[in-house]
């Protein structure tokens, strides 16, 4: 019984399983890169079970550090700038029993002499970060219905265009219902020009803007609005029109500016009040048989017909009434004009644009009103009534067909019905999908053309800021709103201190500094100056945004002798021109590209007008798509030509366009740009401008070489990592050798190694 116990507990027993064996095995045991070789390496990993790898060194690159099973990892290395052979070795760790596998990489040294740097970007993801603006003339961008005038759905047309150059922002000029082509006049602050569209035209721009990522600022004009705008009109034909206080207007300007609140402490010069006629005249013409008369005052009848004008002058009565006896024959055109002088703001014609006037008709006047048609055949008497007998003067620092408007006490501003009306403009824009505002102007909103710094103007600006910011939030808007403002005077004693009311200003003095540099190769204070840009910015508002440009659509240039474009001040030197590019895109701050900047764009107003600054772009090489109507067809048609179109320079990858496209991609690619801090980098030499990008987890070394021939440096930081070069650049050892106007931009850290 004994045994067969035994014997059945043994049948019931089941052998145990032997443990699968740990195979681990890498191979090839040894990867060796030449000192620029680029390629990809593969190494096999043979193993039942799971394994962990331990990078050594932060210029070798493994796709994977971890797995199970058998795998393949992919291995580049950096290229080596030193004369020593660099080399570490990989270790894997199996899970299993802690068994341990390893590889070496090395990378051999660099052959003595120099050798020419490649830059390799890392790819972009498609985030943009460079918060770079392009400043567009709506009127002369693109046009989409082929009346040669640039329109909000031609934009959206190029706003693939817009997204390759790689801005975040379009500041898009006036986009209101103007009597200018530039629209710096505004009639209507709640329309949109019907000459660029409908509101739903530019309510679906902004829409597919914002799909791209770029927003849209327009450009405001609050100093001043057009004579056209009927808040004027009706100020000048009825003084007890609620808008007579929008406006300035005094019968004795030299004594009464000083009562309007607005303008205590300031100063205007006697030019800047301009000469109108108060009251509403009217018009009356009647058959008579008196005698013709000879007429002896300033009120004239001006007149028209096939054959001729001629200008009359009226009788004074003496009572506030004048009037002409004269014979008609025919047709004729009228209109009536306190003065001869057609400049000084005096005409009055018909309300609504022509209109005929009959014998025994009265017809009712206004300023800047239309033509006015009477056909007669014998002696008429023309009799003008309800004239005002003193002569009405209103503020229009900047011309007569730009009156100022009036906010009165800047300490409750915000209860002014100038200011409620214009918020309330700016409101709907805002709930429209506007990302912010380009301020015209604002250093003479309270004050002629010599007023700059006064507390009033900065209350003002806070006030529209905080208005309008309240709005951007309510909106949905995110963050806080952009508002740009041009103050166009001296940084350290007037242009800082805007940003007590707004958090951004153009700074004015960085084209003379970056000209100073590229052009003449003075580069050496370039860094300390734009640190000293921020910091005084800074320490004004916390969240101030540095905005640089070149130059803009009205922007004098670095001498002051008349208005030029960047191209024209570099001497259309296409060198320069790339590196003052590259400059500014990797400059900290809000660059503004300007419309057709990125072309080469050349232009200048002096003796022919505004218009040559201001040329649309030519997008195609035949040079037939073109808004030249949009500025009234004043054009250089030796530079807009074929060659200097987006689609020409879109196909040459040494063009001035494919300049800005990469480096404004590399800005969108690297944070430090846009989040980073400048740190002079001090590397010497008169014509080198030298900066750190400092960033938490990067960090960017931007070396310029300003000279027109090529300069040697020594760098101490490790050039293992070229992302970007402009011209030519060798290196030896630690010495980086720069071509002419050449650039290059190296990565120290990366957070993600």
């Amino acid at each position: 019984m004994a045994l067969a116990a035994v014997l059945a507990f043994a049948a019931c027993q089941e052998p145990k399983p032997q443990e699968e064996e740990l195979t681990f095995s890498v191979t090839p045991a040894t990867l060796a890169f030449k000192a620029e070789d680029t390629s990809v390496k593969l190494v096999t990993v043979s193993t039942n079970g799971s394994w962990t790898a331990t990078p050594a060194g932060d210029w070798i690159h493994l796709d994977k550090t971890s797995g199970s099973g058998n795998a393949s990892i992919s291995v580049t290395a950096s290229s080596n700038t030193e004369e020593v052979v660099r080399s570490a070795n990989i270790l894997l760790i199996g899970n299993k029993g802690g068994k341990e596998q390893q590889f070496s990489v090395s990378v051999s040294q660099e052959e003595s002499g120099n050798h020419t740097l490649v830059p390799s970007p890392a790819a972009f993801d498609g985030n943009k970060r460079s918060s770079t603006t392009y400043q567009m003339l709506v009127y002369s961008f693109a046009d989409s219905n082929g009346d040669g005038v640039g329109d909000f759905n031609g934009i959206t047309s190029k706003l693939d265009y817009l997204d390759q150059l790689g801005v975040t922002g379009l500041w898009l000029s006036p986009i209101h219902p103007s009597d200018s082509y530039h629209g710096y006049d505004v009639t209507d602050y709640y329309a949109v020009n019907p000459k660029f569209g409908t509101e739903e035209d530019f309510k679906n721009l902004v829409k597919k803007a914002h799909e791209k990522g770029i927003q849209i600022y327009i450009d405001y004009v609050l100093n001043h609005s057009g004579k056209g705008n009927e808040w004027f009109q009706q100020a000048l034909a009825d003084p007890s029109s609620p808008y007579r206080d929008y406006y300035f207007f005094s019968t004795n300007p030299s004594a009464d500016y000083s009562k309007f609140p607005m303008l205590a402490g300031t100063t205007y010069k006697a030019d800047e009040w301009k000469a109108a006629t108060g009251g509403s005249p009217k018009l009356t013409i009647t058959q008579t048989d008196e005698a013709v008369t000879t007429g002896n005052c300033d009120w004239n009848l001006y007149m028209w017909d096939g054959s001729g004008d001629k200008t009359v002058k009226f009788v004074n009565k003496g009572d506030g009434s004048y009037y002409i006896v004269m014979d008609i024959d025919g047709k004729w055109g009228l209109l009536v004009r306190k003065y001869p002088n057609w400049n000084n703001g005096s005409k009055f014609g018909a309300k609504g644009g022509n209109t005929t006037i009959t014998a025994g008709q009265t017809l009712d006047l206004v300023a800047e009103g239309g033509d006015i048609s009477f056909t007669g055949n014998g002696r008429y008497k023309i009799e003008l009534t309800n004239v005002s007998t003193e002569t009405l003067y209103y503020m229009g620092c900047f011309s007569d067909w730009m009156p100022d408007l009036n906010y009165g006490n800047m300490d409750d501003v915000v209860n002014n019905a100038t200011f409620k009306d214009l918020a309330a403009s700016a409101d709907k824009w805002i709930q429209l999908g506007v990302d912010g505002f380009r301020l015209d102007a604002v250093q003479h909103i309270a004050g002629g053309l010599d007023s700059y710094n006064n507390s009033a103007n900065r209350k003002f600006l806070k006030a529209w800021y905080d208005h309008c910011n309240a709005s951007f939030k309510a909106a949905g808007g995110k963050g806080e709103i952009f508002m740009v403002g041009e103050v166009w005077n001296d940084h350290t004693k007037v242009e800082k201190y805007y940003y007590e009311g707004i958090n951004s200003c153009f700074e004015f003095g960085y084209w003379p500094l970056l000209y100073n540099a590229v052009n003449n190769g003075n580069a050496s204070a370039y860094v300390s100056s734009v640190t000293g840009f921020i910091l005084d910015h800074k320490a004004i508002r916390p969240d101030a945004i540095t905005s640089i440009f070149m130059t803009n659509h009205d922007h004098s240039s670095r001498t002051g002798s008349g208005e030029v474009r960047a191209a024209d001040d570099l001497g259309r030197d296409l060198a320069k021109e790339k590196q003052a590019a590259a400059m500014m895109l990797t400059t900290p701050g809000k660059p503004f590209i300007y419309q057709g900047e990125e072309l080469g764009y050349w232009g200048n107003s002096k003796d022919r007008g505004d218009e040559y600054l201001r040329a649309p772009i030519v997008w195609d090489s035949a040079a037939t798509d073109c808004a030249k109507a949009g500025v009234n067809n004043k054009v250089d048609n030796a530079m807009l030509t074929g060659a200097i179109s987006v689609e020409s320079q879109l196909k040459d990858k040494n063009s001035l366009l494919n300049t800005y496209i990469i480096w404004s991609q590399l800005r969108n690619t690297y944070p430090a740009f846009s989040e980073g801090d400048m740190g002079n980098a001090n590397l010497g030499g008169s014509s080198i401008a030298a900066w750190y990008m400092n960033a938490p987890t990067q960090k960017l070394l931007v070396i310029h070489n300003c000279a027109g021939q090529a300069k040697t440096v020594t760098v101490n930081d490790p050039m293992t990592k070229p992302i970007a070069l402009l011209g030519s650049a060798t290196t030896s050892g630690k010495e980086l050798t720069l071509g002419a106007h050449s650039s290059v931009v190296f990565e120290i850290i990366n957070g993600k190694d």
